[in-house]
């Protein structure tokens, strides 16, 4: 009878561990190595957070904490994936997101499923410039030979970034956000203008612009410079850029850098746009330091998008308002003694009719004036 009553509790036991599994709950965890990294629970499937920016439409819904970086909360992992998220918007790589995500957001198997050497290795190769510039180094916490190779199970590239379009370089940076500062940053010269026409010379596409330019940067060019300035893409003979189109008669931005007298390559040509993101970038451009940490912008701080357009025309309008006052009161101090600033003279009479009633010793018209003014105020009403 107790043999019985003790395998029905060892049955219950059982259902309930694997109702547990079901529920989330991996079981590839080892007891020694969780008793040397001090955690008591296992591994489990949780929902992938809407604010976790970095890796959202990534193909799976649910992702495996403690993720491949050991972080143990979803705060953990949101807060250090945030300093990730403008790199994406650089677009250094194409599978950057593919490769952090498997780090940050691992998908919730059986077992864990590293990204490969190659795709790490991929992924520095086009990124580890671009954070060098701004003086980031590549992290140790990532550094590729730690995953495993090729032949192992793991992820691996998706892109081979040699097999490009013929497309010219300054035609292929992103039109993001991060994309526009980056290129502010890299460059001595940015300017919005119109492109009159497109001439070729050694091999060179010239872009002969028009008159009328507004410069966002200009180190080093005289004022000769900017009124001759006619960038060229090097080698624009022999590649395309589809963002350019004559007949339009569009606004470009266009960044570049001086290489020597009368020369000023393009590395970088989009459309003048009127779109939240643009105007973002444009702001941040005009930030004095905005070159220091340009990686820390970050997606998430972009207002909304009727905020932002309030915003500015608030601006705009405080701008205005504030020219406006400073003209009618210099007008007013010019008018006063004429007496036809009417709300100087109403301001003035209300603040000096108190002060005038007891008021003694004035002399001439100045006195009669206080006397009719306080008599008519201390009249009674009809």
């Amino acid at each position: 009878m107790w043999f019985i009553l003790s395998l029905c509790v060892l049955l219950c036991l059982s259902e309930c561990y694997s109702y547990d599994y079901k529920e989330g709950f991996l079981q590839d965890i080892d007891p020694d190595w969780a008793s040397i990294s001090g955690r008591i629970n296992q591994p489990k499937c949780i929902d992938i957070p809407s604010n976790l920016t970095l890796c959202q439409n990534i193909g799976y819904t649910q992702m495996r904490l403690p993720n491949l970086l050991d972080h143990d909360t979803i705060e953990e992992v949101r807060q250090q994936s945030k300093s990730w998220t403008s790199l994406l918007g650089v677009h250094c790589h194409p599978d950057t997101k593919l490769f952090l995500c498997s780090l940050f957001t691992p998908v919730c198997l059986d077992r864990k499923i590293y990204p490969c050497r190659s795709l790490c290795n991929a992924v520095k190769a086009g990124c580890e410039q671009t954070m060098l510039f701004y003086n980031y180094s590549w992290p140790d916490m990532v550094r590729c030979d730690k995953f495993p190779e090729d032949a192992d199970l793991c992820i691996k590239p998706l892109h081979n970034v040699s097999t490009v379009h013929n497309l010219c370089s300054a035609c292929r940076h992103p039109e993001t956000v991060e994309g526009l500062v980056d290129g502010f940053c890299r460059s001595t010269y940015v300017v919005r203008a119109k492109i009159k026409q497109i001439n070729h010379d050694n091999e060179k596409k010239i872009l002969v612009l028009q008159k009328k330019k507004k410069f966002f940067k200009k180190d080093g060019l005289r004022k000769k410079d900017k009124r001759s300035l006619s960038p060229f893409i090097q080698g624009g003979l022999h590649c395309d850029c589809d963002r350019i189109n004559v007949t339009l008669n569009e606004n470009y931005i266009i960044m570049g850098n001086k290489t020597g007298p009368g020369e000023f390559t393009a590395m970088y040509i989009a459309k003048w746009r009127k779109d939240r993101e643009f105007r973002k970038a444009i702001k941040l451009m005009r930030k004095k330091d905005i070159c220091l940490k340009p990686l820390d912008i970050g997606i998430g701080t972009s207002s909304g998008g009727k905020g932002g357009k309030d915003k500015i025309k608030n601006d705009k309008g405080k701008g205005k308002g504030k020219g406006k006052g400073k003209g009618r009161k210099k007008k007013g101090k010019k008018k006063k003694g004429k007496g036809k600033n009417k709300k100087g003279k109403k301001g003035k009479g209300k603040k000096n009719k108190k002060n005038r009633k007891g008021k003694k010793g004035k002399k001439g018209k100045k006195q009669r004036k206080s006397k009719n003014t306080a008599l008519t105020t201390l009249a009674p009403s009809p």
